[in-house]
């Protein structure tokens, strides 16, 4: 979807646009806002990330030539809550709690504060997966409620040559429970006979996702990391009551009163973690 002028400069999404955002969601398992965050900020995002993940694949020993994470070069990092990352319009942007606060609850918790990077020389996918598990094993044969949305920001250009994610819409979100669990049939197989999409996006995008859309992380032909933020909102009763992330208080107390809410179960009054 393309944001109108007149919503980017009120910085507000008009209802019709929050009521198809949801619906599509619902039918088709994602939504994609393009080219929302202003180029500067991106790019800034970017370069600071960058900083982070150089020293933590150093430490980890992840060479890119060699290869790693058996040939997808895909690397899952937390992110410090610090500026820049802990902007709010990465936060807590109005575009997605709009639409997020419509499907979870507008008492959903923001508990996941992470980034997945495709790393240049890959040489395999990953395997399909969703990114939830079941919730009552291999009992519950009906679907459930959305209680997770994945929010993307994709840091630089998303292309075909880059690790683009390819996703799975239109149905996968919405299998029984237990398809989910460790006893379901292999997705990958599955996915071999079935339409996908790669996401391809400009930076600065938003991607909204039930966290039960199938999906994979693809290899990266270029010379650059292809990164994204990686936020997770949970309904508030599906959340867990003492989180992960570590937020000093006198930064929780700067944020607004919408971003305290999002982050109220997290690890207040704690230092910030590094990443590696």
């Amino acid at each position: 979807m393309r944001i109108s002028a007149e919503e980017m400069a009120a910085g507000k999404l008009l209802p019709e646009t929050v009521e198809l955002a949801v619906n599509l969601i619902k039918a088709n398992g994602y939504v994609l806002f393009e080219e929302v965050l202003p180029r500067a900020q991106v790019d800034n995002l970017y370069d600071r990330f960058v900083e982070i993940l150089e020293p933590a694949m150093e430490k980890h020993q992840f060479n890119p030539e060699i290869g790693f994470h058996n040939g997808t070069n895909h690397v899952g990092l937390d992110l410090p809550f610090r500026l820049p990352f802990n902007d709010e319009a990465i936060i807590a942007h109005p575009f997605v709690t709009d639409v997020v606060d419509q499907i979870l609850g507008d008492d959903c918790i923001l508990n996941y504060f992470h980034t997945n990077t495709s790393v240049q020389g890959g040489k395999k996918p990953q395997d399909v997966h969703a990114d939830t598990g079941s919730r009552y094993g291999d009992r519950c044969t009906v679907n459930l409620p959305i209680i997770k949305l994945v929010v993307n920001f994709p840091l630089v250009d998303v292309n075909e040559n880059n690790g683009p994610m390819e996703i799975w819409p239109g149905g996968t979100h919405l299998h029984p429970d237990n398809w989910y669990g460790p006893n379901a049939f292999s997705k990958s197989k599955l996915a071999e006979h079935m339409q996908s999409i790669k996401v391809l996006m400009p930076a600065g995008s938003i991607l909204i996702r039930d966290d039960r859309m199938w999906h994979r992380g693809t290899p990266n032909r270029s010379n650059q990391p292809r990164p994204n933020v990686a936020l997770i909102y949970t309904s508030a009763a599906n959340a867990p009551h003492i989180g992960s992330i570590q937020i000093p208080q006198e930064t929780y107390d700067q944020l607004s009163d919408k971003a305290k809410r999002l982050l109220r179960n997290e690890k207040i009054g704690f230092p910030v973690v590094e990443p590696y």
